[in-house]
């Protein structure tokens, strides 16, 4: 149970079965089925159980799990049993559940966690957002790792399903970078692995991957997605050993495509144990010191004005008005993005050509811009929001003032020329568009 990144008063439940996580419709299926039986009242539920419940405590077992990886991984030539001593680590779990990381894994394995962050769960978040999005959330643990002269920083999320991490010198890691580093790890061991991400990634970044050998394979947003597309390909015979989305959601194969962030740093500090090992003075933000970064970057958002039954179908319906805006040519310079060589179709919408492809959770296409002057731009993405009644618009430019641009063209081209404005709160996209 779990609100996650939404705010306390949202708390869910997250379903797993031996094959990993539910998807969106799976959840709805089952909420639906439940409804259906207890109004029919089909089904009486007994409290009584004929055997008596088992307490299990998974989180030491998980937390000796972690551990012996970590050992067995390292393989120390001296201190086998505390690989990581002389290490500084700094842990900030924002009063989330990943404040047994410090205790059960790090602190047994050897390593310095004085001037952690935040460790005491408390669903009220007195001090940031848990989250490794947050700016406070990462400012704060640039400034522990700095005042403490610690080799790396880690940042959970509440139910620590997503991490990030900051660098020796202070340098967060996240989204982008994130993906970087992880891929710069996954490709060593892998080499030739594609790489799953989610299309709100950079062209920086895929170049970043394919220089190292790897594929980079842009998919649709959300991360059971990301993770669900990794395994199809697997499924496929394409060697998929890395999914990861933006916000941090991650994925391995040799971890049973379960998004775990706590898994995720693991595999960051048994890098830097063996870069150390092996004679190198840098720490591990050196691994992504050649990732290159979007001139620009924006995310914008527009609530759907609309009774809430209705929100969802108004929100589809403008991001399908937008692609055809875009097929049919009438957004100058702009054309659907199928995202480069990924076995993906239709923008990141939908696999066209699987026999059996996948349900669609929330619509968004992305589409690449390009002028006759400059050549290419960047790209937009619209997206329908799951969780909220809105349409997210990320954009990325390799030049200066390409966003405004890009942004000008949404509002006059596509908003004001379909007529969706009507139902969709603009402001954001209009003072945008109207700045010098």
């Amino acid at each position: 149970m779990t609100a996650s990144h939404l705010p306390y008063t949202r708390n869910g439940l997250k379903f797993f079965t031996r094959r990993g996580g539910l998807r969106s419709s799976e959840v709805e299926e089952i909420c639906e089925n439940a409804a259906r039986k207890y109004s029919n009242r089909l089904v009486k539920v007994s409290t009584l159980l004929n055997l008596p419940p088992t307490r299990v405590d998974f989180m030491s077992v998980y937390a000796q799990h972690l551990r012996e990886i970590i050992m067995e991984r390292v393989n120390h030539p001296v201190h086998y049993d505390a690989p990581l001593s002389g290490f500084k680590i700094i842990v900030n779990a924002g009063n989330g559940s990943g404040g047994f990381f410090t205790w059960a894994v790090l602190d047994k394995l050897g390593a310095d966690t004085f001037g952690s962050l935040h460790l005491n769960p408390d669903g009220m978040f007195p001090n940031h957002i848990p989250n490794p999005e947050d700016k406070t959330a990462m400012a704060v643990t640039r400034s522990a790792v700095l005042e403490n002269s610690a080799d790396l920083g880690i940042v959970f999320d509440t139910d620590v399903d997503r991490s990030g991490v900051v660098d020796s010198a202070g340098n967060p890691i996240n989204g982008d970078k994130l993906i970087a580093l992880m891929s710069a790890i996954v490709l060593r061991e892998h080499p030739g692995s594609t790489i799953v991400t989610d299309a709100r990634t950079s062209m920086a970044l895929s170049k970043f991957i394919t220089e190292r050998g790897g594929r980079h394979c842009l998919y649709r947003v959300g991360y059971r997605n990301v993770i669900d597309k990794g395994v199809q390909l697997n499924k496929d015979g394409i060697e998929a050993h890395l999914m990861m989305e933006t916000s941090g959601h991650g994925a391995l194969k040799e971890n049973y495509f379960l998004d775990d962030g706590a898994y995720m740093v693991v595999k960051i500090i048994i890098e830097m144990v063996r870069m150390k090992l092996g004679g190198s003075a840098e720490g591990i933000g050196s691994l992504i010191k050649e990732l290159e970064e979007p001139f620009e970057s924006v995310e914008l958002r527009m609530d759907v004005q609309s009774e809430p039954k209705d929100a969802k179908a108004r929100a589809v319906q403008a991001i399908e008005t937008f692609r055809e805006f875009v097929e049919e040519g009438r957004i100058e310079g702009w054309e659907l993005d199928s995202c480069g060589d990924c076995w993906v179709t239709d923008g990141c919408l939908v696999d066209t050509d699987d026999t059996t492809p996948a349900a669609i959770d929330a619509y968004m296409y992305r589409a690449k811009v390009s002028d006759s002057i400059q050549g290419e731009i960047g790209w937009v993405h619209l997206r329908q929001s799951i969780h909220n009644p809105n349409i997210a618009v990320n954009l990325q430019s390799m030049v200066p003032g390409g966003c405004q641009s890009m942004i000008k063209a949404l509002r006059n081209q596509f908003l004001m020329a379909s007529g969706v404005e009507q139902f969709l709160d603009t402001t954001q996209i209009d003072k945008w568009a109207e700045m010098n």
